[in-house]
């Protein structure tokens, strides 16, 4: 909902959202396609001055598209560590950063089990021990598990920066770059894109760009594994992060995220690219029946004038002993009782009558 110029969430609401991912890794001598699916269903329970209560619930994770086996080896470890936080219970800020996470006992009291399944997946392979023993320590810090909550995929795509923020707003925030490998600093842009923006719902852009030039010491941190293989040239590389978002005006519901995260280093060798789509059901099936709607007047052939007037029942001109004539029937019936009569004249004429 907008209130000042801000986006809030006033009003409890439930409803089924499609996460979808796409990525496109080239690490040089790796390329990594793969899609996956996200279902969810998420519940605002209650809205206070300086909270949100709100329940998310896992439905599915599944693999849409990959062109690697490694990728579904990952995914399946994924959707096991996933089980973890497929019910959270939790208190958010306005802006959608976690403030504190009401289910930490159930979140805890999986790990065990967790555990045990994870051992057929990671002997012998060095990362998944490694992160076995990363979850090992997190499980056993209840501040830590707040913040691997926070790493949600959902709750980024759903909130990102534009909640609680005056529109439009320019801000300068810290973070990653998209590799994840280096610390930097962005300049984002935030404003409603009016001419999508309707009565009942606003759509709001934010465009994040690196801060400009990139020091030495972020090329070395970002970039240092692959010096060896490439010529970095800090001015060739490309990266941003584009987000839209639709919203309804008079709840705060998210209706539509659409993100777009690249870095490219070196085209078609050092780059990555994630697509994120989030649509609920409820716009999703709006969405479905516009669509429908347009194919079936498509399919309804054009009436143009001329069938029109080719269909259309005759203008009746006259009746004579309750039979119907049209202008050009009567035409026709005079002409052929004149010729009728003419040779009524002819014939008299003859014999003499």
């Amino acid at each position: 909902m907008e209130k000042d110029n801000k986006i809030y969430i006033q009003q409890p609401f439930r409803e089924q959202y499609t996460l979808t991912i796409a990525s496109e890794v080239n690490a040089v001598s790796a390329l990594i396609i793969s899609t996956v699916e996200l279902r969810y269903d998420f519940q605002v329970l209650d809205i206070r001055d300086d909270h949100i209560e709100v329940r998310l619930l896992m439905l599915d994770n599944r693999i849409v598209k990959a062109n690697n086996p490694m990728v579904k080896e990952v995914a399946q470890v994924s959707q096991v560590f996933g089980r973890m936080y497929n019910e959270l219970h939790l208190n958010l800020s306005p802006k959608g950063k976690v403030l504190k996470v009401l289910n930490t006992d159930l979140i805890l009291s999986k790990w065990g089990e967790t555990k045990t399944e994870m051992q057929k997946y990671i002997s012998g392979n060095p990362e998944l021990e490694q992160a076995m023993s990363l979850n090992d320590t997190i499980f056993n810090s209840p501040e830590k598990v707040k913040v691997a909550v926070q790493a949600n995929e959902f709750f980024q795509v759903y909130f990102g920066q534009i909640f609680e923020e005056i529109i439009p707003r320019a801000k300068k925030i810290s973070g990653t770059n998209i590799f994840n490998t280096a610390n930097l600093e962005w300049n984002i842009n935030i404003d409603e894109m009016v001419s999508k923006s309707t009565e009942e719902k606003i759509c709001i852009s934010s465009d994040a760009n690196p801060v400009r030039p990139f020091s030495p010491g972020y090329l070395n941190a970002a970039y240092h594994q692959f010096k060896e293989q490439l010529e970095i040239n800090p001015l060739h590389v490309k990266m941003f992060q584009s987000e839209e978002r639709v919203i309804e005006r008079n709840t705060g519901k998210l209706d539509e995220a659409i993100i777009k995260k690249v870095e490219e280093v070196e085209p078609k060798k050092l780059y990555q690219k994630f697509t994120y789509k989030m649509i609920s059901d409820t716009e999703k099936k709006l969405q479905q029946e516009k669509l429908n709607s347009s194919k079936a007047k498509e399919a309804t052939p054009d009436i143009t004038p001329e069938i029109v007037r080719e269909n259309a029942k005759p203008e009746i001109y006259k009746v004579v002993e309750g039979k119907e004539f049209t202008l050009e029937e009567w035409k026709i019936y005079e002409e052929r009782q004149w010729k009728i009569h003419q040779e009524k004249k002819k014939k008299k004429g003859f014999f003499g009558f």
